[in-house]
């Protein structure tokens, strides 16, 4: 304490005392600082003593040193090293309701089927192997004189086949679950839901991330969305009671009008359903058989056939009750040459669909062309 030290001389002494003497001195020692401590200064001198305690109190704890802070940091990095090294997994649920998961992003995907070849080519992808390369799906719609490199798997493709193209992601659609439950041991296989617009958006989406192009399916949407939005906007007033019929067959026509593709149209006021939905067949297609006379009492005033090499086309049937539609009588007609992709796809959708509107109102509307004008910018 304030003014009372001890010097090397006084501490010197203690070593000719016994150590009875020196216990008894070091109490009476402590005896005398304590009594000198609280009887020999002042109230002021009391206060600034507890003033300078807690000063010192407070400043006491010892700074962080730059020893803590490197070990802090290298805490910290190890933390980080750790999440990298954690494996990182792409999952997303298919239209099936089925979980897909995989430990990196595809770069071989397989198509099993005609609407994967819309969606691949709208995401910049190329598959290692498509479903038919002929009229069906209009491979070369999608990849131009590419579509030539790109092996065609045949009609009873087998897991043989397909493990030989070694593929990281297999695309198929909602109803080829056999299909799937076969080649799923070869790689996961994700199925579209085509049963819509927003399903097909799900798919697309979903493929994005499984392949590492999540940004390229969202500019596909947005660039859909800007298509139809543009093309809606020139509808006349009333389009949306136009009765529109959507057809397909060998010679003549079956009517297929619980189509994703009709209830589209309904959707964006371009057009009504002419006919009721039907049940589906044991081919998992719509059942359309309607009565001659039904036909004619409810006539289409405009049709879209989903036509192929080979199917009945405009002007190629020959029942007399077809002949007689306004659809017909008119020219009003949208010959669809994607068959088994129709309707199946967002790039196919944008196509149908203007193709129907030139058939329902070619003073407005252009026919679409070729399918590359709705393809994404090279």
């Amino acid at each position: 304490m304030k003014g009372h030290h001890f010097t090397m001389a006084n501490l010197r002494l203690f070593e000719f005392l016994s150590p009875r003497s020196i216990r008894v001195g070091v109490v009476v020692a402590a005896l005398f600082l304590v009594a000198t401590a609280c009887g020999g200064e002042d109230a002021g001198d009391t206060t600034a003593a507890t003033t300078t305690t807690a000063a010192t109190t407070t400043t006491s704890a010892p700074p962080a040193t730059e020893e803590h802070e490197d070990e802090d940091d290298h805490e910290h990095e190890e933390d980080d090293h750790e999440h990298e090294d954690e494996p990182m997994t792409l999952t997303v649920t298919d239209g099936s309701g089925r979980q897909i998961t995989l430990d990196s992003p595809a770069e071989r995907v397989l198509c099993v089927q005609d609407n994967c070849t819309d969606l691949t080519s709208d995401l910049g992808i190329v598959p290692v192997a498509q479903h038919r390369g002929d009229g069906w799906g209009s491979a070369a719609a999608y990849y131009g004189d590419g579509a030539a490199d790109i092996p065609v798997l045949g009609d009873r493709m087998s897991v043989e086949e397909v493990a030989q193209f070694e593929p990281d992601l297999i695309i198929g659609r909602v109803g080829e679950e056999e299909v799937r439950d076969a080649l799923e041991v070869v790689a996961p296989v994700y199925l579209v839901d085509i049963g819509g617009v927003e399903t097909l958006k799900e798919g697309w989406i979903d493929v994005g991330i499984l392949t590492g192009r999540e940004e390229e399916a969202t500019a596909a949407i947005a660039r859909f969305e800007a298509n139809v939005a543009a093309l809606a906007a020139d509808l006349p007033a009333g389009a949306v009671d136009t009765r529109v019929a959507v057809g397909f067959g060998d010679t003549n026509w079956m009517i297929w009008d619980s189509s994703s593709f009709c209830e589209f149209l309904h959707s964006e006021g371009a057009g009504t359903c002419a006919f009721p939905d039907q049940g589906e067949s044991e081919y998992g297609s719509p059942d359309s058989e309607f009565s001659w006379e039904f036909i004619v009492e409810t006539d289409p005033e405009v049709w879209v056939m989903i036509t192929w090499p080979g199917s009945a086309r405009y002007d190629t049937v020959t029942q007399e009750v077809w002949l007689n539609t306004t659809a017909h009588r008119e020219g009003r007609v949208c010959e669809e040459d994607s068959a088994g992709a129709f309707g199946h796809g967002l790039l196919m959708l944008q196509w149908a669909y203007q193709c129907y509107l030139n058939a329902g109102w070619p003073a407005i509307y252009d026919h679409p062309g070729d399918l590359s004008v709705w393809m994404p910018a090279a």
